[in-house]
């Protein structure tokens, strides 16, 4: 080989040498890089884990002080609340008379807007509607008289007694009756029931064109009316028993201003509208905004006879002259005289003539609405309301309920004042025009039904808060009964004694559960009618709850001067909370609710108990209506439905109750798996909504629990289906039993694909 290919194969290897060289030289650099990068990723993905455990401590340490903050926050409250501000409160809202449309009742609604906006509410409303209104005629006021049929009279109601009351208050009269004249033979109707009318029927005692007197109490006034004219009577009076409302008897020295029972002076007016039950008679289903459409009042379906009120005073004079068999021996009550059925009258020569002068006039009515916004969830509302109207003063019906009120919207801005924002939107609700047919709220509820259906929580009512001084009285949607009862052991009860102190135990000592509970519940009952809760429950399904302090002496009177002249400032705080201590446990629960089911994350709602509500309702139908459901396959399909909602809801519980387990231990759920249950929980309660509403009650629509239509204040079990079963002996409309047992079978199924996994 020449020196020439010597040197270029030495050229080409040592080329070769550096090549490889390079080669490993490039290596051991990628070999080093990859082991810094797999290195650096170790130590920075370990670095991450502590990160995002440290995140996870955090974050569990700021729920937890998130919770204990409110806790503090809700106990604030309920320290916050002031005898001395409740008792200026009611004596302020009760001074004056203020019926709904007066004057004064537009004077306290600027006031309670003044007030809420200086609590610190971030708005405050009052809206207004137009509504259709009932008046005495003051010129030519009514006239009951008893007189001889050649025209002299001996007795007369004139009318326009006050009885040293107010000289603003209005007269004596029942809402919406018509004007007209009468005059005939008296009848005595017991309590004006439709029982009471078939027992005088088996009697052989007509009504038909005479004129029906009886006594308050049992059912609303309205259905009183409504059944003295389906049976053929042409006039109506009412009357205060004192069996009813005098039980220490009439004589003047047991009676008002010496004690709390109702003087024979005393006469209780109302309202006697019952079609289609609530809000504006002229605009049904319709707000009553100014220039909405307004029906004519004679499609209104307003009360068909005229009819007047009486105190027990007047009415011992028509009833010791009536003739006729003595009345039986339940129908009788304590006035000194011989309680007798009528026609006719012991003197052949005596008449009895009505001539009842009212006006209508639609006038402006006006909430008000101070609402607080929720700060994670605005977009839901939890709601707590009273009306501000009353017959006269009213210091007991509504003036109560605004005091309790009220001092909860100073309470929560004393709170916002110290940096607490709510989770929820907090709206606290003065309603006008309930005394005469729940106007203020159902028109504001039909005005926003929409809305109210989509972010509506619950309603709290405070009607009369503090009527007596025995036990707190409470109802409510199954779902919040044993919240209720929770929130009862948080507040201590002005007649605590012994080991029993606070609310529950004293309402599980006074109104306990039936059958007896070991050891007692506080019985709480299922809601009916007669207050504000009415149409967010039972028009568009709303979970609601009512409150208010019952019972003078354990004697089961609501209250002996109720809807008279006499519910004052002086009687209340005389003989029922002269110390305000009723007030202030009132306050505090409702209080503590209102906030409690506005911070909580996940809301305390059970629909096991609904469930259990469910059973206890079927076994009510089928104990008063068994023979007429013989036959009828459709309770067997409603039967299955509440056997699956059972089972349905029995697996909602077990995985509400993981949700609240984690809460206890401070672990935050997600906000989308808290609104996932609590949305369910609200909507079940939507699902037992009927769109056409209750046979022949279309704005009544609850299937399950609303109040029958025969009995207005008490809940009845699945009222559509009693209502027709009630009447069945007269309609033999068998198809009508199917179809209103098909109706509540669908929407117990309805509320099971709501309460479905997966959770």
């Amino acid at each position: 080989m020449d020196d020439d290919m010597v040197e270029l194969t030495y050229k080409k290897r040592q080329k070769q040498r550096r090549i490889h060289c390079i080669a490993v030289i490039l290596a051991l650099i990628v070999a080093f890089f990859i082991g810094f990068l797999i290195g650096f990723l170790a130590m920075k993905t370990k670095s991450e884990d502590k990160d995002e455990e440290r995140e996870r401590k955090d974050s569990k340490y700021e729920f937890q002080e998130e919770l204990e903050d409110m806790k503090k926050h809700h106990m604030k409250f309920q320290e916050s609340v002031s005898e001395e501000h409740l008792r200026s409160t009611l004596k302020f809202f009760s001074k004056e008379p203020h019926i709904a449309g007066s004057t004064r009742q537009k004077e306290l609604a600027v006031e309670l807007a003044k007030r809420w906006k200086e609590y610190g509410f971030d708005r405050v409303e009052q809206p207004e509607y137009k509504a259709l209104l009932s008046f005495p005629n003051t010129t030519h006021p009514t006239r009951i008289t008893i007189k001889y049929k050649n025209g002299t009279i001996i007795h007369q109601i004139k009318g326009e007694e006050q009885d040293g009351g107010s000289k603003s208050a209005v007269l004596p009269f029942l809402g919406y009756s018509p004007s007209g004249k009468a005059e005939g033979e008296l009848v005595y109707v017991n309590y004006g029931r439709v029982e009471d009318f078939d027992k005088l029927k088996n009697l052989s005692v007509n009504v038909t064109g005479r004129i029906a007197i009886m006594r308050y109490g049992k059912i609303f006034r309205g259905n009183k009316i409504a059944n003295a004219a389906s049976y053929g009577a042409i006039a109506a009076l009412l009357f205060s028993d004192p069996a009813d409302y005098a039980l220490a008897g009439g004589d003047p020295k047991d009676t008002y201003p010496n004690t709390a029972w109702l003087p024979s002076t005393g006469v209780q007016r109302g309202s006697l509208y019952t079609f289609p039950g609530m809000g504006d008679p002229q605009t049904p289903g319709i707000a009553a905004i100014p220039g909405m459409y307004r029906r004519s009042r004679e499609e209104s379906e307003l009360p068909p006879i005229p009819a007047h009120p009486m105190g027990y005073g007047d009415a011992i004079q028509f009833l010791s002259r009536m003739g006729g068999s003595e009345a039986p021996e339940d129908w009788k009550g304590s006035l000194d005289l011989s309680y007798r059925l009528g026609p006719g009258y012991v003197n052949s020569e005596i008449t009895v003539a009505v001539d009842v002068k009212n006006h209508y006039e639609v006038k402006s009515i006006f909430n008000v609405i101070g609402t607080m916004n929720g700060n994670v969830e605005p977009d839901r509302y939890v709601m707590i309301g009273n009306h501000r109207d009353a017959w006269v003063n009213g210091a007991v019906d509504a003036s109560s309920g605004t005091t309790v009120t009220d001092e909860i919207a100073r309470g929560l801005g004393e709170l916002k004042k110290a940096g607490w924002k709510p989770r929820r939107t907090i709206m606290i609700c003065s309603w006008g025009a309930e005394e005469y047919s729940l106007i203020g709220s159902v028109e504001w509820v039909e005005q926003h039904e929409k809305l109210l259906s989509e972010r509506a929580v619950i309603y709290l009512n405070a009607d009369t808060a503090v009527g007596g001084n025995y036990v707190l009285s409470m109802a409510s949607s199954p779902l919040v009964k044993g919240t209720l009862q929770d929130f009862a052991k948080k507040v201590d009860d002005p007649s605590a004694h012994d080991d029993k102190k606070t609310v529950y135990d004293i309402t599980a000592e006074r109104d306990s559960l039936m059958p007896k509970t070991d050891p007692p519940k506080p019985n709480i009952r299922n809601l009916g009618s007669g207050s504000d809760f009415a149409s967010f429950y039972q028009f568009i399904g709303v979970p609601a709850a009512d409150f208010g302090y019952r019972g003078y002496n354990n004697t089961g009177v609501f209250y002996p001067v109720y809807h008279t002249q006499h519910d004052t400032f002086e009687w209340l705080t005389k003989f029922i909370d002269p110390e305000f201590k009723y007030f202030k446990a009132a306050s505090q629960l409702c209080g503590r609710l209102l906030l409690a089911f506005a911070d909580m994350p996940l809301l305390r709602m059970n629909v096991t108990l609904y469930s259990e509500a469910l059973e206890e309702s079927l076994k009510t139908l089928k104990k008063n209506y068994g023979n007429q459901l013989k036959g009828h396959n459709t309770l067997a399909l409603l039967e299955s439905a509440i056997v699956k909602f059972k089972a349905t809801a029995e697996n909602f519980t077990k995985a509400q109750n993981e949700v609240e387990d984690k809460i206890r231990k401070f672990e935050e759920p997600s906000f989308a798996r808290l609104r996932r249950f609590n949305d369910r929980l609200i909507k079940v309660e939507r699902a037992f909504i009927y769109a056409y509403g209750l046979p022949g009650r279309r704005l009544v629509r609850h299937v399950i629990f609303a109040p029958g239509k025969y009995n207005l204040y008490g809940s009845s079990s699945f009222p559509g289906v009693s209502d027709i079963l009630y009447k069945l002996h007269e309609t033999g409309d068998v198809n009508a039993v199917d179809l209103q047992l098909s109706i509540a079978t669908q929407s117990v199924l309805a509320a099971s694909d709501i309460l479905s996994g997966p959770y």
